[in-house]
C-alpha cells in the first residue's frame, strides 16, 4: 500500500499567494495526500480561497484558529495528521510536481530525513537562485551524530528550515515532537534538530531545487525577529544544550564556528533591515 503524506501548511492573510501554492501541492504527482490547511485567524480572503479548493478535492481539511502564530499553526497540524509521512509548506511559496514523489522515494527502512535544494527567490531584487544543490559532506566513520550535524549548519543553510524536508510520522509521534510556541525566530530549526536527536541521522539529500522558497514577502517567516541579536543566543543556547554537557574538541569546533556564522547573519540582517 502506498504511504500517506500529511502536507501540513499554516496561512495566515496569505491571498496573495495561497492559490499558486495550493495549486502546486494539488499538481504533486504523488497522490495518496492529505492536505492540511490551518487558518491562523486570517482577517482578509484566505480562509475563502482554502474554502474554495476543499470543493474541489476531498483531500483537503481546514482547521481555524485564532492568530497564535505559525508554530501554533503547524502544531494544529501535526495533531490533526494521519498520514505515514509530514511535509510543511508556507503559504506564500510552491512545490514542484514530483516534490513529494521524489522525497520519498529516497527513503528507505532506515532513513531518518529527506531532503531537498531549493529556488530561493527574492521578491524585493527579482532575482532567483538555486541553493544547496552541492553534495553535502559525508559522515565520517566515526564522527558523531551531533558533529556531523553541526559541521551541516556551519558550512551551508539545508538543515535550518522544515519547508525543504520530509519527515517520518512516527518519529514524531513515538516523541510527541512539537514546535515550540513560545519563540518565533529558528523555530523550525529547533524542531529539525530535536527530531534529529531522536534518529540515526541518516539523511538523504536530493541535489535537485524541488521547494521555490519566496523571501521578502507579506506573510514570509523571516521577519524583524533576525535583528535582535538575543534571538540568535536564544538559538545558540539551544543548540549548546542540544550537543551536551561534555561536548567533544570536534563538537566545540562546530559550536564556534557555528557561532561565527550565525553572527555574521545577524548584522546582514540588521544591514538589509536599514
Amino acid at each position: 500500500m502506498t504511504p500517506k503524506i500529511s502536507v501540513i501548511i499554516p496561512f495566515y492573510n496569505a491571498h496573495k499567494y495561497l492559490t499558486a501554492c495550493l495549486n502546486s501541492i494539488l499538481n504533486q504527482t504523488y497522490q495518496n495526500l492529505e492536505i492540511i490547511l490551518i487558518d491562523d485567524g486570517s482577517t482578509d480572503n484566505s480562509l475563502e480561497i482554502a474554502q474554495s479548493f476543499k470543493k474541489q478535492d476531498p483531500r483537503i481539511q481546514i482547521f481555524t484558529q485564532k492568530n497564535r502564530g505559525p508554530s501554533a499553526a503547524r502544531n494544529l497540524g501535526l495533531k490533526k495528521a494521519t498520514g505515514d509521512f509530514i511535509s510543511f509548506i508556507d503559504s506564500d511559496d510552491t512545490i514542484n510536481p514530483d516534490f513529494l514523489t521524489k522525497l520519498k522515494s529516497v527513503y528507505t527502512k532506515s532513513t531518518s530525513l529527506s531532503l531537498c535544494a531549493m529556488n530561493y527567490f527574492r521578491v524585493k531584487s527579482n532575482t532567483t537562485k538555486s541553493v544547496y544543490t552541492t553534495p553535502p559532506f559525508k559522515k565520517r566513520k566515526h564522527e558523531s551524530n551531533a558533529s556531523f550535524i553541526m559541521s551541516l549548519l556551519a558550512r551551508d543553510g539545508r538543515l535550518y528550515p522544515v519547508t525543504n524536508k520530509l519527515f517520518r510520522a512516527d518519529i514524531i509521534k513515538s516523541h510527541q515532537l512539537f514546535f515550540n510556541e513560545s519563540i518565533n525566530f529558528a523555530e523550525d530549526t529547533e524542531f529539525v534538530l530535536t527530531y534529529l536527536k531522536h534518529t540515526p541521522c541518516n539523511i538523504a539529500f536530493i541535489l535537485e531545487p524541488l521547494y521555490n522558497y519566496n523571501f521578502g514577502t507579506e506573510t514570509s517567516t523571516v521577519k524583524k525577529s533576525g535583528v535582535i541579536w538575543q534571538n540568535w543566543q536564544n538559538s545558540y543556547n539551544f543548540l549548546k544544550n542540544w550537543v551536551g554537557d561534555n561536548p567533544s574538541a570536534e563538537e566545540r569546533f562546530w559550536l564556534f564556528l557555528i557561532y561565527c556564522r550565525w553572527r555574521i547573519s545577524y548584522l546582514r540582517s540588521k544591514h538589509r533591515a536599514r
